[in-house]
């Protein structure tokens, strides 16, 4: 085989799973089984690339020193999820239905995270191969999804008995996740392109994703999507927020407008935090009842536990200090509503520096100005929503958050023509 060949073929592979994923991701929120049988395939194309590329072109590898790491720690982080549900499943001997959920989740997701890893490595490696054309196609893609996805959502907002949708998901708060991490993807293509055309795309992107996240009705899904934006706008522009007013005056009323399309549960955020004390059982107050029942287990518990040990313990605790939170005490046998104490609760301190390894391998980069391309973007928006919320125990949350993370390590030239502000 001829290095033309070769080059040819890795060119040909990388542009394929690039167009695969943004497929995928478009598909997944109203299609179910697909998605997922096209990122395995993706995935298996990937491991034969980075094999290929440790046996016969070690130089791809030189220049990607932060992408070795973060593909390490991924590999570490999916290795001990696998090894604690396959540990847990051999140990219960007559597991609740939630437990044998939340373990076939953990087991489903690790496996997808452990090949994932492999597509961001290839990703991240081959990115420069990858075409303008291939990459517009596949913000074609996303974008066509997530207006389709709009429609299904508007469905079945207005059909049917989901205020919150929940799209091909159990929970709205899952949905608004995926689409979160979606939007991420679609971010750090978008920076590519300066055409005005796709500039108009961009904000129907925005407006979609909003609308989407509105319609899902989880609250700190919103704080990421403007922390994101800053974030992306920052990087990828080098504003300056605190000497460019004019800028800053723009995000103001943006953030304003968002705040104010959503007041109603801002409103009931506010009320339930001020009768916590008459009336704990509400959305917020579940929460604090549940990450007490966590903290406590922690205290006790340092290694792996079983689910259905954790929900009894922690519903002991709500009993004791929350007599009446009926909320906290049903929701705590599906997780910790955080993500670092379901991890911590679950896999203990393993558990949670292996988690905490994603967010300190990408702090790390950061601090030593490594390139690091899109990666930030879901990282962010995952610690955001992880404060409130169990984001990647779920399989389909895991899978679509891998999939945006590989596509934010793309590498390609930027185009000639960029936006400056003085």
């Amino acid at each position: 085989m001829t290095n033309k060949t070769e080059r040819n073929g890795l060119t040909l592979m990388v542009n394929f799973s690039v167009i695969a994923i943004c497929l995928a991701l478009s598909l997944n929120m109203f299609v179910t089984g697909l998605p997922q049988k096209i990122f395995y395939l993706v995935s298996y194309l990937s491991v034969a690339s980075v094999l290929y590329g440790l046996v016969r072109r070690r130089e791809d590898f030189k220049e990607n020193g932060f992408y070795i790491a973060l593909f390490a720690v991924l590999i570490i982080f999916a290795l001990i999820r696998l090894f604690w549900a396959i540990h847990v499943k051999g140990i219960e001997t007559a597991p609740s239905s939630d437990a044998i959920t939340n373990m076939g989740n953990y087991l489903l997701g690790a496996k997808r995270l452990l090949m994932g890893a492999f597509v961001l490595l290839s990703l991240a490696i081959y990115g420069h191969r990858i075409s303008t054309t291939t990459l517009r196609i596949g913000k074609v893609l996303i974008l066509a999804g997530l207006l389709i996805t709009l429609g299904f959502g508007i469905h079945e907002h207005l059909y049917t008995e989901n205020i919150r949708i929940k799209l091909t998901t159990e929970a709205a708060s899952m949905s608004s996740y995926m689409i979160l991490f979606i939007y991420c993807a679609w971010l750090w293509l978008s920076r590519y392109e300066t055409q005005v055309y796709w500039k108009v795309a961009d904000i129907a992107a925005l407006a979609v994703t909003f609308a989407l996240l509105y319609l899902c009705g989880t609250r700190v899904t919103l704080i990421a999507l403007i922390a994101v934006g800053l974030l992306f706008l920052v990087q990828t522009y080098r504003l300056s927020l605190l000497t460019n007013w004019r800028i800053s005056a723009l995000l103001v009323g943006v953030m304003a407008v968002l705040i104010l399309m959503t007041s109603n549960r801002w409103v009931e955020g506010v009320q339930d935090i001020e009768n916590f004390g008459s009336n704990s059982s509400t959305s917020l107050g579940a929460r604090v009842a549940i990450w007490g029942g966590a903290v406590n287990f922690i205290e006790h518990h340092g290694g792996f536990a079983t689910p259905d040990a954790r929900t009894t313990e922690a519903r002991k605790f709500i009993m004791a200090h929350y007599p009446r939170n009926s909320e906290g005490y049903t929701n705590v046998k599906y997780n910790m509503h955080n993500e670092f104490l379901e991890v911590t609760t679950l896999q203990g301190w393993l558990g949670m520096l292996s988690l905490a390894l994603l967010y300190l391998a990408t702090l790390a980069g950061w601090l030593k100005k490594c390139q690091l391309r899109g990666v930030a973007l879901p990282m962010l928006a995952l610690f955001i929503t992880g404060l409130t919320d169990s984001v990647l125990p779920y399989n389909q949350t895991a899978t679509i958050f891998i999939m945006a993370l590989a596509l934010c390590c793309i590498r390609r030239p930027l185009p000639v023509t960029r936006v400056t502000t003085a």
